[in-house]
């Protein structure tokens, strides 16, 4: 996994990614949840911990009003006074200490940043429009810290190889404004934040002698009742006539009731990769882009909205299936295990509940038995 790492991050793979003794041609993934920050490296541990899943890959939130709750005295460099990156550096050790592809989600407007200068909505929303040299500050700041750099402890910090820049773009909740007199601006919006953020991200990483995956911020489905969010296909087409430069397109297609479905009018779906990858091709014809499944999942309960450990263990079947697609590059399920804040997502559960008995919950079951098919 190690030199799966090292070869990602010297040649800019943003395609299919082909693991040993792995069914799909992904780079599996998860989320770095309270789970994992709670078993530290046990949660690597086969047979109970990621190695047994094959997973390559771990997501780690970066949210800015986490980091930098006030304007930092100095936005630019990342040991300024007013940065807090404790969390974060925790979080990027222990992946970058078991091999994984370490991929930081990074978005959030901390209320000191917005471009609106907070007229334009509540405090303490993190959706709206960055200061775009706020942005570039930060983001900075950032792809230094996580540059092989040596702290203030005397240790040096991993090196991180991806970036996903701003999730969830199309959704009211990810980005603000969508619209301004009923024309749709957030591509546009979403555009600059991503060009401004790269372009930081890899200038910092020429410096280490490396190349960086950008990674546009993966785009939701939508309630096609919502007029407050655009759907995924409207969306993407919307990039398109931006021409923004990134290297892999994210999607974050969970499906909003936990059980997966096709794709309905304007939205995506992961059991439909096939259609997803057909309207990328149809947006940047000629471009064979890679696709980055960085969010995905649906719950084991509660079990009185229909919910169950069974329809949580074929959403696992549904996201493996997709990550078997060659154009998809990475597959990142949102939790290894179900935690307080989270009781239903992961694919293990930390205490029993119904229908799990205990760890053993059906959707690891269900991921161990495509990943690692048994031998006849």
């Amino acid at each position: 996994m190690r030199r799966l790492t090292h070869l990602l991050a010297a040649a800019l793979i943003v395609g299919a990614l082909l693991a040993p003794a792995v069914a799909s041609s992904a780079t599996l993934g998860l989320v770095a949840d309270d789970g994992f920050d709670a078993a530290g490296t046990a949660a690597w541990t086969a047979p109970t911990g990621m190695a047994a899943l094959k997973a390559g890959a771990v997501r780690i939130d970066v949210r800015w009003p986490a980091v930098a709750p006030s304007a930092p005295a100095n936005p630019a460099s990342a040991t300024s006074r007013g940065y807090q990156w404790a969390a974060i550096d925790a979080k990027v050790r222990a992946a970058a200490e078991n091999g994984a592809l370490v991929i930081l989600a990074v978005g959030g407007t901390p209320d000191w940043a917005r471009a609106d200068g907070g007229r334009g909505g509540a405090a303490g929303d993190p959706a709206w429009n960055p200061r775009r040299a706020s942005w570039r500050n930060f983001v900075a700041a950032l792809a230094t810290r996580y540059n092989g750099t040596t702290v203030a402890d005397g240790t040096t910090l991993p090196r991180v190889a991806a970036f996903e820049l701003w999730p969830s773009p199309n959704l009211a909740t990810g980005l603000r404004p969508q619209r301004l007199a009923s024309r749709l601006v957030a591509p546009g919006l979403f555009k600059q934040i991503v060009t401004t953020g790269a372009a930081e991200i890899r200038r910092v990483a020429a410096t280490g002698g490396y190349a960086a995956t950008i990674v546009s911020g993966g785009v939701a489905r939508t309630d096609p009742a919502s007029t407050a969010d655009t759907a995924p296909q409207t969306f993407l087409r919307g990039m398109g006539r931006t021409r923004m430069a990134f290297d892999a397109l994210g999607l974050r297609l969970a499906p909003p009731t936990g059980i997966e479905g096709p794709a309905d009018g304007a939205n995506l779906s992961v059991s439909d990769i096939a259609g997803a990858v057909a309207l990328v091709d149809a947006i940047w014809p000629g471009q064979n882009r890679g696709l980055w499944i960085t969010d995905y999942a649906a719950p084991s309960g509660p079990l009185e909205a229909g919910r169950t450990p069974d329809t949580q263990a074929a959403a696992v079947t549904t996201m493996l299936a997709a990550a078997a697609n060659p154009r998809v590059g990475v597959a990142v399920w949102s939790g290894y295990a179900d935690t307080a804040a989270a009781p239903y997502a992961g694919l293990r559960a930390v205490a029993p509940q119904a229908g799990a008995a205990g760890d053993a919950k059906p959707a690891w079951t269900a991921w161990i038995a495509v990943v690692d098919p048994p031998v006849s």
